[in-house]
């Protein structure tokens, strides 16, 4: 298969010789590799050609003693003539399979090509003609790279050899065509699901690790200004650029890394008006998959309004095809991600004016209540340290916005939230929809509970205003304790389902405490402290809570508030949340209270 090819020595030669390259080139290209200069007996002064294919640099076509082809042009300077020679001996080689001699010629192409093209740049700056054909080699060798994803075993070496830093200096090229190869070429070298094997994957980690460490994510990030979408190759290329982004942001450290880079243009972009609608929607998802692991980043008041912005777009108006729907749901997911990891980003929500949105998409009753309503469980079950403060506490801005009247009816199964679970602008996704009813419909009323749960034990809270606590139970008991009864016949369907699970048993406790969860074990417990709530709060409800609990109920109820005490203590504990604290003790209050009510 292989000829003699140049070792690692030609590329420690190669790099030498951009020094020579005039400074206002190597300020340009900065960072980017330089080709070997081989010795004299390496050149090639003559290429056979039995037709005029083009003009190539450093050469003239013509016949002489009865050979055709192109012959070297005497007043080719002697570095570009080496140059020329090189490259020629290194393209009459083809690699028929990938192994670590065929990725350093690869490497070693690439060099010599980069180099040339930055010389012929630098010498030719005013006509563009005489430098154009280095530029469609260089391209051909970046492209020629796409054949080591093939082989991920090799991409230590292909990181040990420099070749990492090499494809990221090119993502700075004057030719955005050079540039968008690049990155198209680091798409397909990140993509780990070609990585299988040991060997793959220690090769994966080492080629991320080379791209982390010569700033290849900052480049990157500075390259999705640079591309023009209404291009469709940079629109492309801004697509494989994020694809990047989300093949390698597995990594805890490199997704923070990633997050850093990335913050200001993703906020900036999921609101912007015009622009390639794919680029929009892939900017929106990887935004969410690392507002999932890193929002403490990214729970910054830029990018809250950003998402709120963008959110607000589908108060009045349903997703208009399946992207669009997609898109909603990345945005809303973003944020209830935000809000459920980060200990700053529920008062920037509620500074926003983000608990006001949310509430307006419930009333309007389009596709965004549903997505809405997951946010406002996010911002309420999180109220962190100032669910009190008039600025910034969620439970309180829900109730001084009013946010029972919209909040009630869906408990009850009725309202603007239930019509968007099925809601549909499309005939596809109103299919896609249908076929997710029942989850899409548990999940709802498990946020409803939610959202309900976290409103009483607010304003169970000694200094929670008196009217707030007042409001909540005066929702209780209207209409023959309609909304009462309504959590009673929930709380009693997740303690079958959970009861039920917990009687199969099995032989991992945690794969038992899994089941249990997803048959509705936290949203039991959550109905427990509104029922605890009521029993503690609401002396004429207790003997409706008896009656549809049963003599022994009361005390189940005790227990269930218990186990929801200590889940929320221990949540609290692990990440330093003293509001969590507050509410464990709160809810082993009411825990107390109903053991003390339950007829013996």
């Amino acid at each position: 298969m292989h000829a003699c090819i140049c070792c690692e020595r030609c590329l420690a030669n190669a790099r030498a010789q951009l020094a020579a390259i005039p400074a206002r080139c190597r300020d340009t290209h900065q960072g980017r590799k330089a080709a070997s200069t081989c010795t004299a007996s390496d050149r090639m002064d003559f290429r056979a050609s039995n037709a005029y294919t083009g003009p190539v640099p450093g050469y003239v076509f013509t016949t002489r003693n009865g050979r055709t082809g192109y012959y070297e042009d005497p007043q080719q300077p002697k570095t570009d003539k080496t140059i020329d020679a090189i490259l020629e001996k290194a393209d009459d080689e083809d690699i028929e399979e990938i192994d670590g001699a065929a990725v350093r010629k690869l490497l070693l192409t690439l060099e010599k090509r980069t180099t040339r093209n930055a010389q012929l740049r630098v010498k030719y700056s005013d006509a563009p003609s005489k430098f154009v054909e280095s530029e469609v080699d260089l391209d051909d060798a970046i492209k020629g790279l796409g054949l080591c994803a093939a082989a991920p075993e090799y991409y230590g070496e292909f990181a040990r050899l420099g070749g990492v830093a090499s494809v990221v200096s090119l993502l700075a090229h004057e030719n955005t065509d050079i540039a968008a190869s690049a990155v198209a070429l680091l798409f397909d070298l990140t993509d780990a699901d070609d990585a299988v094997g040991d060997e793959a994957l220690k090769g994966h980690e080492a080629f991320v690790k080379a791209l982390v460490t010569c700033e290849g994510l900052e480049t990157l990030a500075q390259s999705l200004e640079r591309f023009d979408e209404n291009v469709a190759e940079e629109a492309q290329a801004r697509h494989h650029a994020l694809g990047v982004f989300e093949h390698i942001i597995e990594d805890e450290a490199v997704a923070k890394k990633a997050a850093s880079v990335l913050q200001t243009w993703l906020s900036s972009r999921i609101v912007a008006k015009k622009g390639d609608d794919a680029v929009k929607l892939y900017s929106a998802e990887v935004l969410s998959i690392l507002c999932g692991s890193c929002a403490s980043t990214l729970a910054t008041p830029a990018t809250i309004d950003a998402l709120l912005r963008a959110c607000s777009k589908y108060r009045r108006k349903d997703p208009e095809s399946p992207d669009d729907e997609e898109l909603l749901e990345n945005l809303f997911q973003s944020l209830a991600a935000l809000l459920s990891g980060a200990a700053d980003a529920t008062p920037e929500f509620v500074r926003a004016e983000g608990v006001e949105l949310m509430l307006r998409c419930l009333s309007e009753g389009r596709a965004a209540a549903a997505p809405a309503l997951r946010v406002l469980a996010a911002a309420l079950e999180h109220p962190r340290d100032d669910a009190m403060n008039e600025e910034t506490g969620a439970p309180r801005r829900v109730i001084s916005a009013d946010g029972m009247r919209h909040l009630f009816p869906a408990l009850m199964g009725r309202g603007a939230a239930r019509g968007a679970v099925v809601g549909s602008a499309d005939r596809r996704a109103k299919k896609r929809r249908k076929r997710r009813r029942n989850d899409d419909q548990r999940m709802l009323d498990e946020h409803v509970v939610a959202c309900v749960a976290a409103l009483c034990m607010y304003a169970a809270q000694d200094d929670a205003p008196d009217e707030a606590r007042a409001r909540l139970v005066r929702k209780f008991l209207e209409k023959d304790q309609e909304k009462l009864k309504k959590v009673l016949e929930r709380y009693g369907g997740y303690m079958r389902d959970v009861v039920a699970i917990e009687r199969e048993g099995g032989a991992d406790p945690l794969q038992t405490l899994a089941r249990a969860l997803g048959a509705g074990l936290h949203a039991l417990r959550l109905c427990g402290a509104i029922l605890a709530f009521c029993a503690v709060f609401a002396p004429a409800a207790r003997p409706t809570l008896l009656e549809g609990l049963g003599r022994g109920g009361l005390g189940e109820l005790a227990n269930c508030i218990s186990d929801l005490a200590a889940a929320v203590h221990e949540e609290g504990s692990e990440g330093g949340d003293g509001a969590a604290a507050e509410r464990a003790k709160t809810l082993r209050v009411w825990a107390g209270a109903v053991a003390a009510v339950a007829p013996s």
